[in-house]
């Protein structure tokens, strides 16, 4: 019988458009770092401008804030001509900054027998990098955050709640006034204003309740939630066993963030003339992450071996650019003498599921 398999039609495929596998790449919950770049533009900030100015000039170099430390005074009850003594003593707070970098090569030959187009490809590799540094960044401030968690619970603080590892335990039936007796909490501390709230999903599920809870239900509940800050949720923010919900009470002005960049992209240095250099340093303004430096490359590369298993192989001197995106990041917190004896700004509590 005669066939014909030789000439039977070849798969159809359609032109890439992003949609069918957008699920791959998602945006998350940012909230620990969206909480950071609230707190930095306060009006109560502790990123005045001098202190933003010298972190990004500050390259190659360290950046040391002049603090005083608290100093307990002893009120005296008799007048003498002997000389004053005391006085508070002042401190250095070294700003400590991380580097984040990010990366991909482009190799335009690829796509010259390609379905996939050199734009699409570069846009979704881009973002592939942009959310993921969205998401190490805002676990960097959920850890900033758990490391310099408030450490001081006297009785004064231990009389609303049981501590653990730091952390204020709310049974599950106080979790129901918690938020009530937040500003009560900070009031004890001496400290005022309206703090933020840092959670996770699982606890702005509470929130939410307690927002539709208004006047026109059996019980309101809506007023505990009236004097707190904003609401801010991460899946960084991980439960610990038993718990139900994870929350950090944070201070306003007690945190901030500040980015720096190195001096050749400040500078804008090539390498090359006109408008094509085979080396140039610049920025860019990317969602999320703001400005950061773009290193750019072209060069000539053997491709050949990377590129066998797409027919390439003969690609032995190919034209290849690659992207490299970077920054420096510091994370800072208001200062604390002594967090043994002295309360901090950011207070952890742990709602419990019993």
């Amino acid at each position: 019988m005669a066939t014909l398999v030789a000439t039977l039609k070849q798969y159809i495929r359609t032109k890439y458009k992003g949609r069918i596998d957008r699920n791959e790449l998602r945006p998350s919950e940012y909230g620990a770092l969206n909480l950071f770049r609230k707190q930095s533009a306060s009006a109560m900030s502790i990123l005045t401008p001098e202190i933003k100015d010298a972190i990004v000039n500050s390259f190659g170099n360290e950046v040391q804030i002049p603090v005083l430390d608290f100093e307990n005074i002893t009120i005296g009850n008799l007048r003498t001509c002997e000389i004053q003594t005391g006085g508070a003593d002042s401190k250095l707070m070294t700003v400590v900054l991380f580097t984040m970098a990010f990366g991909f090569p482009m190799v335009p030959s690829r796509h010259r027998n390609n379905d996939l187009g050199m734009q699409e490809y570069f846009a979704r590799n881009l973002e592939a990098r942009r959310l993921k540094a969205l998401e190490f960044l805002d676990g960097k401030c959920v850890d900033f955050l758990n490391l310099n968690k408030n450490a001081y619970f006297p009785a004064g603080m231990t009389a609303y709640y049981p501590v653990s590892g730091n952390a204020l335990q709310v049974s599950l039936e106080d979790s129901k006034e918690f938020f009530n007796y937040v500003p009560s909490i900070l009031a004890t501390q001496d400290f005022g204003g309206r703090p933020d709230v840092l959670t996770n999903p699982m606890g702005m599920a509470y929130v939410r309740k307690l927002e539709a809870q208004g006047t026109m239900n059996a019980e309101n509940l809506a007023y505990q939630v009236e004097n707190l800050g904003d609401f801010f949720q991460s899946n960084r923010v991980l439960n610990g066993a038993g718990v139900k919900s994870t929350e950090y009470l944070v201070g306003d002005g007690a945190v901030a963030i500040q980015t720096r960049l190195d001096p050749d992209t400040y500078d804008g240095h090539q390498i090359g003339n006109g408008d094509t250099p085979s080396n140039l340093w610049t920025t860019q303004d990317l969602p999320g992450l703001g400005t950061v430096g773009l290193y750019y490359q072209a060069k000539c590369s053997d491709e050949s071996v990377r590129l066998a298993a797409e027919r390439l192989d003969g690609l032995t001197r190919t034209f290849v650019e690659s992207f490299e995106w970077s920054w420096d990041v510091a994370l800072l917190k208001s200062y604390n003498s002594d967090g043994s004896t002295r309360y901090t700004p950011i207070t952890k509590a742990e709602l419990l599921l019993a």
